[in-house]
Protein backbone atom coordinates (compact mmCIF):
# COMPACT_ATOMS: atom_id res chain seq x y z
CA UNK A 1 0.00 0.00 0.00
CA UNK A 2 1.47 3.33 -1.07
CA UNK A 3 -0.37 5.61 1.35
CA UNK A 4 -2.32 4.96 4.52
CA UNK A 5 -5.29 7.37 4.76
CA UNK A 6 -5.59 9.38 7.96
CA UNK A 7 -9.24 8.34 8.21
CA UNK A 8 -8.27 4.71 8.84
CA UNK A 9 -7.31 3.34 12.27
CA UNK A 10 -3.73 4.33 13.08
CA UNK A 11 -3.06 1.21 15.18
CA UNK A 12 -3.73 -1.04 12.16
CA UNK A 13 -1.22 0.69 9.89
CA UNK A 14 1.29 -1.91 8.64
CA UNK A 15 -0.15 -4.33 11.21
CA UNK A 16 -2.02 -6.71 8.92
CA UNK A 17 0.05 -9.32 7.04
CA UNK A 18 -0.79 -9.65 3.37
CA UNK A 19 -2.04 -13.22 3.84
CA UNK A 20 -4.89 -11.76 5.93
CA UNK A 21 -6.01 -9.23 3.32
CA UNK A 22 -9.59 -9.38 2.03
CA UNK A 23 -12.36 -11.02 4.04
CA UNK A 24 -9.82 -12.52 6.46
CA UNK A 25 -9.23 -9.02 7.87
CA UNK A 26 -12.42 -9.30 9.93
CA UNK A 27 -11.23 -12.39 11.77
CA UNK A 28 -7.63 -11.19 12.03
CA UNK A 29 -8.39 -7.75 13.49
CA UNK A 30 -10.62 -9.12 16.25
CA UNK A 31 -7.92 -11.67 17.12
CA UNK A 32 -5.23 -8.97 16.97
CA UNK A 33 -7.15 -6.65 19.30
CA UNK A 34 -7.52 -9.36 21.94
CA UNK A 35 -3.92 -10.53 21.58
CA UNK A 36 -2.59 -7.00 21.93
CA UNK A 37 -4.43 -6.73 25.24
CA UNK A 38 -2.47 -9.69 26.58
CA UNK A 39 -5.10 -12.37 26.01
CA UNK A 40 -4.03 -15.88 25.00
CA UNK A 41 -4.76 -16.44 21.30
CA UNK A 42 -5.38 -19.90 19.89
CA UNK A 43 -6.42 -20.81 16.34
CA UNK A 44 -8.61 -23.89 15.91
CA UNK A 45 -8.62 -26.13 12.86
CA UNK A 46 -12.26 -26.64 11.89
CA UNK A 47 -11.79 -27.22 8.13
CA UNK A 48 -13.10 -23.77 7.30
CA UNK A 49 -12.00 -21.14 4.84
CA UNK A 50 -9.26 -18.73 5.89
CA UNK A 51 -11.74 -15.95 6.55
CA UNK A 52 -13.86 -18.17 8.81
CA UNK A 53 -11.05 -19.80 10.79
CA UNK A 54 -12.11 -20.29 14.41
CA UNK A 55 -10.02 -18.77 17.17
CA UNK A 56 -10.27 -18.40 20.92
CA UNK A 57 -9.18 -15.64 23.26
CA UNK A 58 -8.72 -16.34 26.93
CA UNK A 59 -7.25 -15.22 30.22
CA UNK A 60 -7.15 -16.76 33.67
CA UNK A 61 -10.88 -16.06 34.11
CA UNK A 62 -12.59 -17.14 30.89
CA UNK A 63 -12.30 -18.20 27.27
CA UNK A 64 -14.43 -17.20 24.29
CA UNK A 65 -14.46 -18.70 20.79
CA UNK A 66 -14.98 -16.50 17.74
CA UNK A 67 -15.87 -16.95 14.09
CA UNK A 68 -15.17 -13.81 12.03
CA UNK A 69 -16.56 -11.08 14.32
CA UNK A 70 -19.09 -13.27 16.12
CA UNK A 71 -18.32 -14.56 19.59
CA UNK A 72 -19.83 -17.48 21.46
CA UNK A 73 -22.28 -15.28 23.38
CA UNK A 74 -24.51 -15.50 20.31
CA UNK A 75 -26.55 -18.71 20.75
CA UNK A 76 -27.05 -21.24 17.97
CA UNK A 77 -30.79 -20.57 18.04
CA UNK A 78 -30.18 -16.93 17.05
CA UNK A 79 -27.79 -18.01 14.30
CA UNK A 80 -30.39 -20.37 12.81
CA UNK A 81 -33.05 -17.66 12.80
CA UNK A 82 -30.73 -15.23 10.98
CA UNK A 83 -29.84 -17.84 8.35
CA UNK A 84 -33.53 -18.16 7.45
CA UNK A 85 -34.54 -14.78 5.99
CA UNK A 86 -38.25 -15.56 6.14
CA UNK A 87 -38.06 -16.60 9.80
CA UNK A 88 -36.03 -13.47 10.52
CA UNK A 89 -38.82 -11.35 9.08
CA UNK A 90 -41.39 -13.12 11.26
CA UNK A 91 -39.40 -12.23 14.39
CA UNK A 92 -38.98 -8.64 13.20
CA UNK A 93 -42.69 -8.16 12.56
CA UNK A 94 -43.58 -9.70 15.94
CA UNK A 95 -41.48 -6.98 17.56
CA UNK A 96 -42.93 -4.24 15.35
CA UNK A 97 -39.60 -3.68 13.60
CA UNK A 98 -40.27 -2.25 10.11
CA UNK A 99 -39.62 -4.73 7.31
CA UNK A 100 -40.80 -4.77 3.67
CA UNK A 101 -44.14 -6.38 2.84
CA UNK A 102 -43.50 -9.76 1.27
CA UNK A 103 -43.87 -13.53 1.38
CA UNK A 104 -41.77 -16.67 1.23
CA UNK A 105 -42.24 -19.32 -1.48
CA UNK A 106 -40.73 -22.79 -1.23
CA UNK A 107 -39.87 -25.21 -4.03
CA UNK A 108 -43.48 -26.42 -4.24
CA UNK A 109 -44.81 -23.00 -5.21
CA UNK A 110 -45.65 -22.64 -8.90
CA UNK A 111 -44.64 -19.75 -11.10
CA UNK A 112 -48.27 -18.72 -11.46
CA UNK A 113 -48.73 -18.55 -7.69
CA UNK A 114 -45.64 -16.39 -7.29
CA UNK A 115 -46.53 -14.07 -10.17
CA UNK A 116 -50.08 -13.68 -8.85
CA UNK A 117 -48.74 -12.61 -5.48
CA UNK A 118 -46.29 -10.20 -7.12
CA UNK A 119 -49.09 -8.52 -9.05
CA UNK A 120 -51.19 -8.31 -5.89
CA UNK A 121 -48.66 -6.35 -3.82
CA UNK A 122 -47.66 -4.31 -6.90
CA UNK A 123 -44.34 -3.21 -8.30
CA UNK A 124 -41.49 -2.35 -7.84
CA UNK A 125 -40.44 -5.62 -6.19
CA UNK A 126 -37.43 -7.56 -5.02
CA UNK A 127 -36.68 -11.27 -5.44
CA UNK A 128 -34.05 -12.90 -3.23
CA UNK A 129 -33.13 -16.42 -2.04
CA UNK A 130 -34.37 -17.41 1.41
CA UNK A 131 -30.89 -18.53 2.44
CA UNK A 132 -28.56 -16.62 0.12
CA UNK A 133 -25.45 -14.69 1.17
CA UNK A 134 -23.32 -11.95 -0.30
CA UNK A 135 -26.11 -10.57 -2.45
CA UNK A 136 -26.14 -13.58 -4.77
CA UNK A 137 -29.53 -14.00 -6.41
CA UNK A 138 -30.89 -10.68 -5.15
CA UNK A 139 -32.68 -8.73 -7.89
CA UNK A 140 -34.18 -5.37 -6.95
CA UNK A 141 -36.31 -2.68 -8.57
CA UNK A 142 -38.34 -5.09 -10.69
CA UNK A 143 -40.87 -2.81 -12.36
CA UNK A 144 -43.20 -5.07 -14.35
CA UNK A 145 -44.57 -8.58 -14.69
CA UNK A 146 -42.34 -9.21 -17.70
CA UNK A 147 -39.22 -8.25 -15.74
CA UNK A 148 -40.45 -10.26 -12.76
CA UNK A 149 -40.85 -13.47 -14.77
CA UNK A 150 -37.34 -13.12 -16.21
CA UNK A 151 -35.90 -12.52 -12.74
CA UNK A 152 -37.84 -15.43 -11.27
CA UNK A 153 -36.58 -17.79 -13.96
CA UNK A 154 -33.01 -16.61 -13.42
CA UNK A 155 -33.04 -17.04 -9.63
CA UNK A 156 -34.91 -20.35 -9.56
CA UNK A 157 -33.77 -22.15 -12.69
CA UNK A 158 -30.31 -20.74 -13.40
CA UNK A 159 -29.03 -20.06 -9.89
CA UNK A 160 -31.03 -23.00 -8.46
CA UNK A 161 -32.47 -21.13 -5.48
CA UNK A 162 -35.80 -22.93 -5.07
CA UNK A 163 -36.90 -21.17 -1.88
CA UNK A 164 -37.31 -17.46 -2.50
CA UNK A 165 -38.71 -14.30 -0.98
CA UNK A 166 -40.76 -11.76 -2.92
CA UNK A 167 -41.15 -8.38 -1.27
CA UNK A 168 -41.87 -4.74 -1.95
CA UNK A 169 -38.95 -2.63 -3.03
CA UNK A 170 -38.28 0.20 -0.58
CA UNK A 171 -36.92 3.31 -2.21
CA UNK A 172 -33.84 4.38 -0.33
CA UNK A 173 -30.13 3.76 0.17
CA UNK A 174 -28.46 0.56 1.34
CA UNK A 175 -26.78 0.53 4.76
CA UNK A 176 -25.01 -2.10 6.86
CA UNK A 177 -25.18 -1.24 10.57
CA UNK A 178 -23.09 -3.06 13.17
CA UNK A 179 -24.76 -3.49 16.56
CA UNK A 180 -23.27 -4.92 19.74
CA UNK A 181 -24.79 -4.83 23.22
CA UNK A 182 -27.59 -2.46 22.15
CA UNK A 183 -25.22 0.08 20.61
CA UNK A 184 -24.53 1.03 16.99
CA UNK A 185 -20.73 0.94 16.60
CA UNK A 186 -20.45 1.58 12.89
CA UNK A 187 -22.54 2.01 9.76
CA UNK A 188 -21.59 2.02 6.10
CA UNK A 189 -23.54 3.03 3.03
CA UNK A 190 -23.07 0.62 0.13
CA UNK A 191 -23.05 2.16 -3.34
CA UNK A 192 -22.91 0.12 -6.59
CA UNK A 193 -19.66 0.10 -8.57
CA UNK A 194 -19.17 3.42 -10.33
CA UNK A 195 -16.66 5.86 -11.76
CA UNK A 196 -16.60 9.65 -11.90
CA UNK A 197 -15.90 11.24 -15.27
CA UNK A 198 -13.21 13.89 -15.75
CA UNK A 199 -13.96 14.79 -19.36
CA UNK A 200 -10.66 13.26 -20.47
CA UNK A 201 -10.44 9.54 -19.73
CA UNK A 202 -12.64 6.76 -21.08
CA UNK A 203 -14.76 4.65 -18.75
CA UNK A 204 -12.31 1.79 -19.25
CA UNK A 205 -9.40 4.02 -18.20
CA UNK A 206 -11.32 5.37 -15.21
CA UNK A 207 -12.18 1.79 -14.21
CA UNK A 208 -8.50 0.77 -14.37
CA UNK A 209 -7.58 3.76 -12.19
CA UNK A 210 -10.24 2.85 -9.66
CA UNK A 211 -9.17 -0.78 -9.57
CA UNK A 212 -5.61 0.29 -8.80
CA UNK A 213 -6.92 2.34 -5.90
CA UNK A 214 -9.05 -0.56 -4.67
CA UNK A 215 -5.99 -2.79 -4.69
CA UNK A 216 -4.30 -0.42 -2.22
CA UNK A 217 -7.12 -1.02 0.26
CA UNK A 218 -6.42 -4.15 2.38
CA UNK A 219 -10.14 -4.96 2.43
CA UNK A 220 -10.41 -4.76 -1.37
CA UNK A 221 -7.03 -6.27 -2.26
CA UNK A 222 -7.30 -8.37 -5.43
CA UNK A 223 -11.03 -7.70 -5.63
CA UNK A 224 -11.34 -5.53 -8.75
CA UNK A 225 -14.50 -4.33 -10.46
CA UNK A 226 -14.77 -6.85 -13.28
CA UNK A 227 -15.96 -6.15 -16.79
CA UNK A 228 -18.90 -8.42 -17.61
CA UNK A 229 -22.18 -8.57 -19.50
CA UNK A 230 -24.04 -6.69 -16.79
CA UNK A 231 -21.60 -3.79 -17.02
CA UNK A 232 -21.81 -3.62 -20.79
CA UNK A 233 -25.61 -3.79 -20.68
CA UNK A 234 -25.84 -1.01 -18.08
CA UNK A 235 -23.60 1.24 -20.15
CA UNK A 236 -25.56 0.43 -23.31
CA UNK A 237 -28.78 1.48 -21.56
CA UNK A 238 -27.40 5.01 -21.09
CA UNK A 239 -25.81 5.18 -24.54
CA UNK A 240 -22.24 4.46 -23.40
CA UNK A 241 -19.57 1.85 -23.99
CA UNK A 242 -16.34 1.25 -22.12
CA UNK A 243 -14.62 3.54 -24.61
CA UNK A 244 -16.97 6.47 -23.98
CA UNK A 245 -15.66 9.60 -22.22
CA UNK A 246 -18.10 10.78 -19.52
CA UNK A 247 -18.38 14.46 -18.65
CA UNK A 248 -16.46 16.00 -15.76
CA UNK A 249 -17.99 14.98 -12.39
CA UNK A 250 -20.53 12.73 -14.12
CA UNK A 251 -21.09 9.57 -12.08
CA UNK A 252 -21.47 6.44 -14.17
CA UNK A 253 -22.78 3.31 -12.46
CA UNK A 254 -21.29 0.04 -13.68
CA UNK A 255 -23.20 -2.56 -11.63
CA UNK A 256 -26.67 -2.85 -10.17
CA UNK A 257 -25.79 -4.53 -6.86
CA UNK A 258 -24.46 -2.59 -3.90
CA UNK A 259 -22.26 -5.35 -2.52
CA UNK A 260 -18.65 -4.38 -1.95
CA UNK A 261 -17.61 -7.87 -3.08
CA UNK A 262 -18.76 -7.10 -6.65
CA UNK A 263 -17.20 -3.67 -6.80
CA UNK A 264 -19.40 -1.49 -4.63
CA UNK A 265 -18.10 1.41 -2.56
CA UNK A 266 -18.29 1.36 1.24
CA UNK A 267 -18.87 4.84 2.64
CA UNK A 268 -18.87 5.46 6.38
CA UNK A 269 -22.28 6.71 7.50
CA UNK A 270 -22.11 6.26 11.26
CA UNK A 271 -22.63 9.95 11.97
CA UNK A 272 -24.99 10.38 9.03
CA UNK A 273 -27.80 8.11 10.22
CA UNK A 274 -30.42 9.58 12.53
CA UNK A 275 -30.98 8.28 16.05
CA UNK A 276 -34.37 6.95 14.92
CA UNK A 277 -32.82 4.83 12.17
CA UNK A 278 -30.09 3.59 14.50
CA UNK A 279 -32.78 2.55 16.95
CA UNK A 280 -34.40 0.44 14.23
CA UNK A 281 -31.10 -1.48 13.93
CA UNK A 282 -30.90 -1.96 17.71
CA UNK A 283 -34.54 -3.09 17.83
CA UNK A 284 -33.83 -5.56 15.04
CA UNK A 285 -30.99 -7.07 17.07
CA UNK A 286 -33.25 -7.35 20.12
CA UNK A 287 -36.02 -8.96 18.08
CA UNK A 288 -33.90 -12.12 17.75
CA UNK A 289 -33.52 -13.76 21.21
CA UNK A 290 -29.89 -13.77 22.33
CA UNK A 291 -28.53 -11.84 19.33
CA UNK A 292 -26.16 -9.57 21.25
CA UNK A 293 -24.09 -8.65 18.17
CA UNK A 294 -24.94 -8.58 14.48
CA UNK A 295 -24.92 -6.71 11.21
CA UNK A 296 -28.29 -5.23 10.22
CA UNK A 297 -28.98 -4.51 6.55
CA UNK A 298 -31.30 -1.54 6.14
CA UNK A 299 -32.84 0.41 3.31
CA UNK A 300 -33.13 4.00 4.48
CA UNK A 301 -34.97 6.97 3.03
CA UNK A 302 -33.17 9.84 4.69
CA UNK A 303 -35.59 12.44 3.37
CA UNK A 304 -38.49 10.87 5.28
CA UNK A 305 -36.22 9.46 8.03
CA UNK A 306 -37.69 5.98 7.49
CA UNK A 307 -35.99 2.64 7.23
CA UNK A 308 -36.82 -1.03 6.79
CA UNK A 309 -34.76 -4.06 7.80
CA UNK A 310 -33.89 -6.32 4.88
CA UNK A 311 -31.99 -8.98 6.79
CA UNK A 312 -29.73 -9.64 9.76
CA UNK A 313 -26.30 -11.28 9.64
CA UNK A 314 -25.16 -12.96 12.86
CA UNK A 315 -21.58 -13.26 11.58
CA UNK A 316 -20.94 -10.08 9.62
CA UNK A 317 -17.61 -9.22 8.09
CA UNK A 318 -16.31 -5.86 9.29
CA UNK A 319 -13.71 -5.17 6.60
CA UNK A 320 -15.71 -2.31 5.11
CA UNK A 321 -15.99 -0.52 8.47
CA UNK A 322 -12.27 -0.97 9.14
CA UNK A 323 -11.16 0.14 5.67
CA UNK A 324 -13.99 2.14 4.08
CA UNK A 325 -13.69 3.50 0.55
CA UNK A 326 -14.62 6.89 1.96
CA UNK A 327 -14.97 8.32 5.46
CA UNK A 328 -13.80 7.38 8.94
CA UNK A 329 -12.94 3.82 9.95
CA UNK A 330 -14.80 2.47 12.99
CA UNK A 331 -13.05 0.39 15.63
CA UNK A 332 -15.46 -2.53 15.85
CA UNK A 333 -12.79 -5.00 17.12
CA UNK A 334 -12.28 -2.76 20.16
CA UNK A 335 -16.02 -2.78 20.90
CA UNK A 336 -16.14 -6.58 20.56
CA UNK A 337 -13.24 -7.22 22.94
CA UNK A 338 -14.57 -4.57 25.35
CA UNK A 339 -17.83 -6.53 25.47
CA UNK A 340 -16.34 -10.02 25.87
CA UNK A 341 -13.41 -9.04 28.10
CA UNK A 342 -14.41 -5.80 29.90
CA UNK A 343 -11.54 -6.15 32.38
CA UNK A 344 -9.03 -5.62 29.53
CA UNK A 345 -10.32 -2.22 28.38
CA UNK A 346 -7.18 -0.46 29.62
CA UNK A 347 -4.92 -3.40 28.88
CA UNK A 348 -3.46 -2.65 25.45
CA UNK A 349 0.14 -3.88 25.59
CA UNK A 350 1.42 -2.60 22.28
CA UNK A 351 3.59 0.00 24.09
CA UNK A 352 5.81 2.17 21.90
CA UNK A 353 5.39 0.27 18.66
CA UNK A 354 2.59 -2.13 17.89
CA UNK A 355 3.32 -5.82 17.54
CA UNK A 356 1.43 -8.14 15.25
CA UNK A 357 1.61 -11.79 14.22
CA UNK A 358 1.67 -13.73 10.97
CA UNK A 359 -1.03 -16.24 10.05
CA UNK A 360 0.16 -17.86 6.83
CA UNK A 361 1.77 -20.65 8.83
CA UNK A 362 -1.51 -21.21 10.68
CA UNK A 363 -3.47 -21.50 7.44
CA UNK A 364 -0.83 -23.70 5.82
CA UNK A 365 -0.63 -26.05 8.82
CA UNK A 366 -4.41 -26.43 9.01
CA UNK A 367 -4.71 -27.02 5.28
CA UNK A 368 -2.14 -29.81 5.44
CA UNK A 369 -3.66 -31.29 8.59
CA UNK A 370 -0.49 -30.79 10.62
CA UNK A 371 -2.22 -29.45 13.72
CA UNK A 372 -5.66 -29.07 15.24
CA UNK A 373 -4.78 -26.05 17.37
CA UNK A 374 -2.06 -23.41 17.16
CA UNK A 375 -1.09 -21.06 19.97
CA UNK A 376 0.37 -17.67 19.09
CA UNK A 377 3.21 -16.44 21.37
CA UNK A 378 2.00 -13.84 23.83
CA UNK A 379 2.73 -10.21 23.09
CA UNK A 380 5.87 -9.01 24.90
CA UNK A 381 4.91 -7.47 28.24
CA UNK A 382 8.18 -5.66 28.87
CA UNK A 383 9.12 -2.11 27.89
CA UNK A 384 10.34 -2.98 24.40
CA UNK A 385 12.60 -0.84 22.21
CA UNK A 386 13.12 -0.85 18.47
CA UNK A 387 16.15 0.01 16.36
CA UNK A 388 16.93 0.07 12.67
CA UNK A 389 20.36 -0.36 11.14
CA UNK A 390 22.05 -0.87 7.83
CA UNK A 391 24.86 -3.40 7.52
CA UNK A 392 27.44 -3.73 4.75
CA UNK A 393 29.10 -7.11 4.48
CA UNK A 394 32.88 -7.09 4.11
CA UNK A 395 33.60 -10.81 3.97
CA UNK A 396 32.07 -12.54 0.92
CA UNK A 397 32.17 -15.92 2.73
CA UNK A 398 30.04 -14.61 5.59
CA UNK A 399 26.35 -15.75 5.47
CA UNK A 400 25.01 -12.59 7.08
CA UNK A 401 21.27 -13.32 6.77
CA UNK A 402 21.51 -16.72 8.44
CA UNK A 403 23.87 -15.40 11.09
CA UNK A 404 21.63 -12.43 12.00
CA UNK A 405 18.58 -14.71 12.08
CA UNK A 406 20.23 -17.03 14.62
CA UNK A 407 21.44 -14.06 16.63
CA UNK A 408 17.93 -12.62 16.83
CA UNK A 409 16.51 -15.92 18.04
CA UNK A 410 19.27 -16.29 20.60
CA UNK A 411 18.42 -12.95 22.22
CA UNK A 412 14.64 -13.31 21.84
CA UNK A 413 14.36 -10.40 19.38
CA UNK A 414 11.66 -9.71 16.80
CA UNK A 415 11.91 -8.13 13.38
CA UNK A 416 13.42 -8.82 9.98
CA UNK A 417 16.48 -8.54 7.78
CA UNK A 418 16.20 -7.51 4.15
CA UNK A 419 18.85 -7.33 1.42
CA UNK A 420 18.69 -3.86 -0.14
CA UNK A 421 21.74 -4.02 -2.43
CA UNK A 422 24.72 -6.20 -3.15
CA UNK A 423 26.43 -6.92 0.17
CA UNK A 424 24.06 -4.44 1.93
CA UNK A 425 21.22 -5.21 4.34
CA UNK A 426 18.54 -3.40 6.30
CA UNK A 427 17.60 -4.73 9.75
CA UNK A 428 14.65 -3.78 11.93
CA UNK A 429 14.83 -5.29 15.39
CA UNK A 430 12.84 -5.04 18.61
CA UNK A 431 13.33 -6.36 22.13
CA UNK A 432 14.02 -5.37 25.71
CA UNK A 433 16.92 -3.10 26.56
CA UNK A 434 19.13 -5.89 27.90
CA UNK A 435 18.70 -8.10 24.83
CA UNK A 436 19.27 -5.21 22.44
CA UNK A 437 22.52 -4.33 24.24
CA UNK A 438 23.78 -7.91 23.84
CA UNK A 439 22.78 -7.79 20.19
CA UNK A 440 24.67 -4.53 19.68
CA UNK A 441 27.74 -5.88 21.47
CA UNK A 442 27.93 -8.91 19.17
CA UNK A 443 27.54 -6.69 16.11
CA UNK A 444 30.29 -4.42 17.40
CA UNK A 445 32.67 -7.33 17.86
CA UNK A 446 31.94 -8.51 14.33
CA UNK A 447 32.08 -5.13 12.62
CA UNK A 448 35.84 -4.81 12.50
CA UNK A 449 36.34 -7.94 10.38
CA UNK A 450 33.16 -8.94 8.58
CA UNK A 451 30.81 -5.96 8.35
CA UNK A 452 30.18 -2.27 8.93
CA UNK A 453 27.14 -1.02 10.86
CA UNK A 454 25.17 2.20 10.47
CA UNK A 455 22.39 2.78 13.02
CA UNK A 456 19.27 4.62 11.87
CA UNK A 457 17.00 6.53 14.20
CA UNK A 458 13.26 6.03 13.52
CA UNK A 459 10.79 8.76 14.36
CA UNK A 460 7.70 6.73 13.51
CA UNK A 461 8.22 3.23 14.80
CA UNK A 462 6.60 0.77 12.44
CA UNK A 463 4.85 -2.33 13.82
CA UNK A 464 6.99 -5.38 14.41
CA UNK A 465 5.91 -8.92 13.64
CA UNK A 466 6.50 -11.44 16.41
CA UNK A 467 9.41 -13.69 15.44
CA UNK A 468 12.27 -12.93 13.06
CA UNK A 469 12.24 -13.37 9.30
CA UNK A 470 14.41 -12.97 6.26
CA UNK A 471 12.73 -10.92 3.54
CA UNK A 472 13.90 -11.97 0.13
CA UNK A 473 12.70 -8.94 -1.87
CA UNK A 474 11.16 -5.51 -1.48
CA UNK A 475 7.81 -6.29 -3.11
CA UNK A 476 6.37 -8.11 -0.11
CA UNK A 477 6.78 -11.48 -1.84
CA UNK A 478 8.39 -12.79 1.29
CA UNK A 479 9.94 -16.20 1.64
CA UNK A 480 9.73 -16.22 5.39
CA UNK A 481 12.31 -17.94 7.53
CA UNK A 482 10.79 -17.17 10.88
CA UNK A 483 11.01 -19.77 13.61
CA UNK A 484 7.83 -21.37 12.31
CA UNK A 485 8.79 -21.47 8.62
CA UNK A 486 12.25 -22.74 9.36
CA UNK A 487 10.62 -25.80 10.88
CA UNK A 488 9.60 -26.93 7.40
CA UNK A 489 13.15 -26.90 6.03
CA UNK A 490 15.30 -28.90 8.47
CA UNK A 491 15.20 -32.67 8.87
CA UNK A 492 14.87 -34.62 12.12
CA UNK A 493 15.23 -38.03 13.71
CA UNK A 494 13.24 -37.24 16.88
CA UNK A 495 10.20 -39.03 18.35
CA UNK A 496 6.85 -37.38 17.69
CA UNK A 497 3.68 -36.38 19.55
CA UNK A 498 0.30 -37.20 18.07
CA UNK A 499 -1.26 -35.00 15.40
CA UNK A 500 -4.03 -33.71 17.68
CA UNK A 501 -1.54 -32.05 20.01
CA UNK A 502 -1.80 -28.27 20.27
CA UNK A 503 1.11 -26.57 18.51
CA UNK A 504 2.37 -24.07 21.08
CA UNK A 505 4.87 -21.75 19.39
CA UNK A 506 5.66 -20.01 22.65
CA UNK A 507 7.22 -23.21 23.96
CA UNK A 508 9.27 -23.63 20.78
CA UNK A 509 10.31 -20.01 20.99
CA UNK A 510 11.38 -20.34 24.61
CA UNK A 511 13.38 -23.46 23.77
CA UNK A 512 15.37 -21.62 21.18
CA UNK A 513 15.95 -18.20 22.64
CA UNK A 514 18.60 -19.28 25.19
CA UNK A 515 20.22 -22.09 23.23
CA UNK A 516 23.48 -22.66 21.43
CA UNK A 517 23.56 -22.99 17.64
CA UNK A 518 23.12 -26.78 17.87
CA UNK A 519 20.17 -26.42 20.21
CA UNK A 520 18.71 -23.82 17.90
CA UNK A 521 18.28 -26.35 15.13
CA UNK A 522 17.28 -29.35 17.22
CA UNK A 523 13.71 -28.39 18.20
CA UNK A 524 13.09 -27.11 14.68
CA UNK A 525 14.14 -30.46 13.22
CA UNK A 526 11.74 -32.05 15.66
CA UNK A 527 8.85 -29.94 14.39
CA UNK A 528 9.67 -30.94 10.81
CA UNK A 529 9.47 -34.60 11.74
CA UNK A 530 6.10 -33.98 13.39
CA UNK A 531 4.81 -32.60 10.11
CA UNK A 532 6.20 -35.52 8.13
CA UNK A 533 4.61 -38.10 10.40
CA UNK A 534 1.26 -36.29 10.38
CA UNK A 535 1.25 -36.29 6.59
CA UNK A 536 1.98 -40.02 6.54
CA UNK A 537 -0.91 -40.62 8.96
Amino acid sequence: MNEYPKQWLAHLKNSIPQEAYGYTISMYCVALEGWRRGLDLKFINSSRSKAHTLFSLSNEDKEHVFSVSRGDKVPKSAIQICINKNLTKEYLLRSDVPAPLGANFNSNATEDEIVTYANKIKYPLVIKPSDGTGGKGVIAKIKSEVEFKKALDYVRNQLNFNDIIVEKHFEGEDFRVYVINNEVIGAIKRVPANVYGNGINTIRELLNQKNKKRNQNPALYRRPIRIDKEMNDMLLNIGYTLDSVPKKNERVFLKSKNNVSVGGDSIDATDELSDEVKQIAVDASNAIPGLVQCGVDLMVNQNSNEGVVLEINSRPHITAQLFPSEGLARDIPKAIIDYYFPNTVSNNKSVESYYYFGVDFVFDSFRKGNANEIMIPKIPDENMQSIMLNASKISTNFDFEKWIWKLALKFNLNGYVEKIAKQKYSISISGNEKSLKKFRDVLKSKSSTDLTIDYIEKEDKEPIKIGFEIIKDKKAKRQKRSLHKKANKISSEENLPKSNDTVDYKKKYDQIKNSTSWKITKPIRKIKEIFKKNQRN
